[in-house]
């Protein structure tokens, strides 16, 4: 198999009446899946959509999601997923940029569109997965206009096939264009971890489908024959009850999805017999919130460190290595099957054993590149390394260990600080609910730490509490010069700290971010 819809139709023939999706009450079988990704093929073909062509979706996750993914692959183009969470201005710049040529969209994100729909200047058709809508037509009805015979608009490996965009953090997101051979690399080094992958057994996806983490681990479930459980959005209770109801045996959480449910009133009382094995990732995961997961969950751990750009998880750290607590819990684990990572100064050159440095990737699953940014992308991969924008350092044992993003980097004194550092020794206090660190402004120091806290519910603590706690774990000049407390900290859909917001408060009339 070289294309997505090659494993479509396969694990369709392989299993025919193996259940694909369950999704509330309604179920679909592979065979049922794989026709009607025909069909939506056949109407995307239909309705003028060429192969290369970028086809958007802004909905949460639901059976027909994972339905309109296929077909888009089957009908040669690009499926483009949406970030639900962005405002309108900034849904209609990536479907501009994406030159989108038709977008499905849910109920729920049909106002923002009609806001919108006037000021883009690109040609668009719009499908509606509502049962009903006064303008558009509706999904179902739209699909079956068409016929369910595979079209076998077949594409080459190198063809882009997903098209996601950056959290836009900084700036207007980037498109990552990922292709066909992107995927099946990142599918060859996901199968390698040692779980195991039984077809019919249930898997909770609950990350939004618009993020590697949540599309990229669905395609590996699809390739294993196991039944997706979809939950379209991250309830703490829900998502307990589903793991419970549906025995589970396998999912992708990030860390912060980890310590809801952990917090969840309901948590004591479930039961998670059927729990096999937790995937974990895409932002840092503190020690102390590992050591209570392990213990309530009671399943194997594996940390995925990865990137869009890598397609997903290109580092493991096995269920093995979390079997005894200790500092290698703090490690992303070695890479992956095909994979070479490099740590770099910023000559360039490879850091000794325990020097931090800039994070290099390079092996199948790096993107093609950045849609429509030559410059951003010969900046991104030189010479087939993906310069990754993370910080990071091997130790004796080949172990990676994420230290932070390299634009998070707090520079105080002349001293190089990182957040995660601060952030992971702040969620060992027993009153700290969520953590973020920060570089403010200091005409001293240049910039001093600044830590952003929420306190659990009923506990109690201060400035001084939490600066003390910290002086008993890490260096002085790494501890926080002044604490702030809130009742939430940013975050994106996936658990990341928008850490741009926080700083802005603190930086509003400096020309320059850094200082």
């Amino acid at each position: 198999m070289k294309t997505l819809a090659e494993l479509i139709r396969w694990r369709a023939a392989q299993h025919p009446d193996c259940i694909a999706l369950e999704y509330e009450q309604r179920s679909t079988t592979y065979a049922e899946l794989d026709r009607r990704a025909n069909r939506v093929a056949n109407a995307l073909i239909q309705n003028g959509v060429r192969p290369g062509e970028r086809v958007c979706v802004l909905d949460l996750g639901h059976d027909h999601f994972f339905e309109t993914i296929f077909g888009i692959a089957k009908a040669g183009a690009v499926f483009t997923p949406v970030n639900w969470r962005l405002a309108p201005t900034e849904i209609a710049y990536v479907i501009e940029d994406a030159r989108a040529r038709l977008l499905f969209v849910g109920p729920a994100f049909a106002e923002a569109v009609h806001t919108i729909k006037e000021r883009l200047k690109s040609p668009l058709t719009i499908v509606c997965y509502a049962a009903s809508h006064d303008v558009w037509p509706t999904y179902e009805a739209w699909r079956d206009s068409a016929v369910d015979s595979d079209p076998h608009s077949e594409a080459d490996e190198q063809d882009a096939v997903w098209q996601l965009y950056t959290s836009g953090t900084t700036g207007n997101p980037k498109g990552v264009e990922i292709t066909h051979h992107n995927l099946f690399s990142g599918l060859a080094s996901g199968l390698l971890t040692g779980v195991k992958l039984t077809p019919g057994d249930r898997a909770l996806v609950c990350l939004p489908l618009y993020h590697i983490g949540g599309a990229g681990y669905a395609v590996n479930l699809v390739y294993s024959g196991m039944t997706i459980v979809i939950a379209n959005l991250f309830d703490p209770a829900g998502v307990l009850r589903l793991i419970e109801e549906r025995q589970i045996k396998q999912s992708f959480l990030v860390p912060t999805m980890l310590n809801f449910l952990l917090q969840d009133p309901t948590c004591g009382e479930v039961d998670f017999g059927s729990l096999e094995t937790i995937f974990y990732g895409a932002s840092p995961m503190p020690t102390e919130l590992l050591e209570r997961a392990i213990d309530r969950f009671d399943c194997s751990f594996i940390q995925a460190y990865g990137l869009t750009e890598t397609t997903g998880a290109v580092c493991f750290l096995s269920a093995e290595d979390h079997a005894g607590a200790g500092a290698r819990l703090r490690s992303a684990g070695r890479p992956a099957f095909g994979v070479d990572i490099r740590v770099v100064d910023s000559s360039g050159d490879t850091c000794p054993t325990g020097e931090v440095g800039e994070i290099l990737i390079r092996g199948g699953s790096v993107m093609k590149g950045y849609w429509n940014q030559p410059e951003a992308s010969r900046e991104a991969v030189v010479d087939g390394w993906f310069h990754s924008g993370d910080a990071g350092y091997f130790d004796t044992d080949g172990y990676l260990y994420i230290h932070d993003r390299i634009k998070d980097m707090i520079v105080s004194g002349a001293e190089n600080i990182y957040p995660a550092e601060v952030e992971s020794v702040l969620f060992k206090h027993p009153a700290v609910l969520d953590a973020a660190v920060v570089g403010v402004p200091d005409e001293r120091w240049g910039e001093a730490v600044k830590a952003v806290v929420q306190l659990r519910p009923g506990s109690a603590a201060d400035e001084a509490d939490l600066i003390e706690h910290c002086r008993r774990h890490i260096a002085a000049y790494k501890c926080p010069k002044s604490v702030d407390f809130a009742e939430s900290l940013p975050r994106n859909p996936t658990g990341k700290l928008l850490k741009r917001e926080l700083r802005e408060r603190y930086w509003a009339g400096y020309s320059r971010r850094v200082n």
